[in-house]
């Protein structure tokens, strides 16, 4: 722990760190890192909380227990915090509106994930036109008799919808453009359509990329517009089959 006169106070919930996050800061001398256990507040916590200028937080509600979510109990317990910044693009533990009131910036690490995220999305959407789950257990339960009851499809040539063309979403577009030669089509209110060329995709409106039979959707978070409901997923719609995966965090 550095002992540097007019240290900035940093506090993170193990184990929710950064890759890299130690290495970098913790090396810092103008910096104290204190590290808190993920249960509950003891009384050296306490103190660590009143004399926190910075917060390094997981994105993770149901990972980081419920008094270590930036609301009202926590900033109670920070009269000296000045940032919160979460841990990936997410910001599902913080009240924004709560923390702009005291003046507390919040920031997060857009893009920080989009090439693990868009190799996901790809790796689910080659699972589904090849039925690769439906065939790994129909194999483990035995019932797998005729190989041709599980024969795929082809993912080359077809049309991909992504809503929200965003750090993941772009990355979506240049992997199926690049490797599938994939028609590409995006809907996103933020982003007109000029913008959404460069990101290697055609803007069209919600209702005419849903009307389409093959398409992939990558929900962008929650900017509190009723449009979004804050789920990643993605969808292949073949004519009498309908796949559904989330894969990102899903708030009902």
């Amino acid at each position: 722990m550095n002992q540097a006169v007019n240290n900035k106070r940093v506090f993170l919930v193990v184990p929710h760190m950064p890759t890299g996050y130690l290495e970098i800061v913790g090396k810092r001398d103008d910096v104290r890192l204190d590290k808190l256990e993920n249960d509950n507040i003891s009384a050296t916590a306490k103190s660590v909380l009143a004399a926190a200028h910075a917060y390094q937080t997981s994105s993770a509600r149901d990972e980081l227990v419920r008094h270590y979510h930036t609301g009202a109990e926590l900033l109670a317990r920070t009269p000296n915090l000045l940032i919160v910044s979460t841990n990936g693009a997410g910001y599902d533990t913080v009240d924004v509106k709560a923390c702009t009131e005291r003046g507390i910036l919040v920031v997060n690490q857009a893009g920080g994930n989009a090439e693990s995220v868009a190799e996901h999305v790809l790796g689910l959407l080659l699972s589904l036109v090849k039925r690769v789950v439906e065939c790994d257990r129909a194999l483990r339960a035995g019932t797998l008799t005729d190989r041709g009851d599980f024969i795929g499809r082809e993912a080359h040539g077809k049309t991909i919808g992504i809503i929200g063309i965003g750090n993941v979403g772009r990355r979506v577009a240049e992997l199926c453009g690049g490797l599938f030669r994939m028609e590409i089509l995006a809907y996103d209110p933020y982003v007109d359509a000029a913008e959404t060329r460069k990101r290697g995709a055609r803007k069209v409106e919600l209702g005419e990329l849903l009307q389409r039979r093959f398409r992939l959707d990558q929900l962008p978070a929650d900017r509190g517009d009723p449009r979004h409901d804050r789920r990643t997923r993605i969808c292949v719609d073949e004519t009498d089959r309908l796949f559904h995966h989330h894969c990102a965090r899903f708030h009902p």
